[in-house]
């Protein structure tokens, strides 16, 4: 799915292609985060800070770009909130998975989404000082720690007493 994206998004100047690229990329997401996501127990205490930063976070980019969105809004919306449930699974992973996955995937994610959020900023809003290879290079360094992080993942076998 993040391929098709991929080749989509060349033509981002194109509405349909943008929108469809859009649909492939969140697709791709939810994908990865029914990978992410595990049957553990989590400690919610933990995932309170990290939810209010990423809605932080996303409010703020679209508050930047709610003027240029114009009818791509609530795609553009649809797509950062999958990247935030996206987000919220690889960080639950950490009981379930062993920390060298847990932290590549992570680092993955990140650098996925400081992709994502360059790449809608220059679609919609400005242009970026060096764009073109810092969105590639945080892209393609993010496709690479996701992979790295779900190769060497090994599944934890742990009880309700050890969370």
């Amino acid at each position: 799915m993040l391929f098709i994206g991929d080749i989509l998004i060349i033509n981002h100047t194109e509405v349909v292609f943008l929108g469809v690229s859009l649909f492939f990329y969140s697709l791709g997401k939810v994908f990865l985060s029914f990978r992410f996501s595990h049957k553990f127990d989590f400690n919610i205490s933990r995932l309170i800070p990290f939810s209010i930063a990423m809605f932080i976070y996303t409010v703020g980019i679209i508050s930047f770009l709610f003027d240029s969105l114009d009818f791509f809004y609530v795609p553009a919306l649809i797509s950062f909130f999958i990247t935030l449930l996206l987000f919220q699974f690889a960080f639950l992973r950490k009981v379930a998975v062993n920390n060298i996955s847990y932290v590549y995937v992570c680092v993955g994610i990140v650098l996925y989404i400081m992709s994502e959020s360059m790449m809608t900023i220059k679609t919609f809003k400005q242009d970026l000082p060096f764009q073109d290879v810092l969105i590639m290079l945080f892209y393609g360094l993010a496709l690479y720690f996701i992979i790295v992080g779900i190769v060497k993942e090994q599944r934890r076998e742990t009880t309700i007493n050890s969370l």
